[in-house]
């Protein structure tokens, strides 16, 4: 596979396995940029997709031929806003839809778009904090003890989830909350030449711990079954 097709598969899918994909990006500096702007730029579109859409949108549209004619050049405006933002929503739902492939390449992804952002962000967050975004997992951190130096909300397949960061003895594991709703298939492990991760099944959510030490990966998950709890 030469350059020009490494470059059109990355197009199509920026989290390509392939195998040739990633032996062209392994070798190529240039390449890994490329993939790694296109994981970015898919990850914000992510983000994008969580702006709610008004619930009485698609009820106001079949009514608009009712309006009266006076007012048709003002409602033909929105008609067609409206649609040309449903016909975005839903190409980029289709886009998505072509490049996701599991929770565990997207969770490495995130991983990487958001290195840079957390070290320049990591500080101490207060249990309470944390505990308040978990609450709307319906999930709760009970007699935690470990340092959580990030906690942000991100996206999954455009479902709302959470990034966190812990502390640990030789830097820091991530640890995202992901909501069953995520349409990504299972996996227990996953890993990259850099990054080794594992999903727990819990009853609120898929809990999905990523780390560069293998021993973090020995110690965080039975912490988290432990002390990580789910409202029935």
């Amino acid at each position: 596979m030469n350059n020009a097709d490494v470059r059109r598969s990355l197009m199509i899918d920026p989290f390509s396995k392939d195998p040739s994909v990633l032996e062209a990006i392994e070798h190529d500096a240039e390449l890994a940029e490329l993939a790694y702007e296109l994981q970015q730029q898919q990850l914000q579109l992510d983000d994008a997709m969580l702006v709610p859409v008004p619930p009485m949108l698609a009820e106001q549209l079949l009514q608009l031929p009712q309006q009266p004619k006076k007012s048709a050049r003002w409602y033909s405006v929105l008609a067609m806003a409206a649609s040309v933002a449903l016909v975005s929503v839903i190409s980029v739902g289709t886009w998505q839809s072509s490049y996701a492939k599991d929770l565990g390449s997207h969770a490495l992804a995130h991983v990487y778009h958001e290195a840079d952002y957390l070290q320049s962000h990591a500080e101490l967050q207060s249990l309470d904090d944390v505990n308040l975004k978990l609450a709307s997992f319906g999930a709760q951190l009970q007699d935690w003890q470990d340092e959580i130096i990030y906690a942000r909300y991100c996206t999954f397949q455009g479902v709302r989830s959470l990034h966190l960061a812990i502390k640990t003895a030789q830097g820091y594991a991530t640890v995202f909350v992901v909501p069953k709703q995520a349409e990504l298939a299972m996996v227990s492990e996953f890993a990259d030449k850099r990054y080794q991760g594992l999903t727990l099944q819990m009853p609120g959510a898929n809990i999905l711990v990523v780390s560069e030490q293998k021993s973090d990966l020995n110690t965080l998950p039975q912490k988290l079954s432990d002390k990580l709890v789910f409202s029935a």
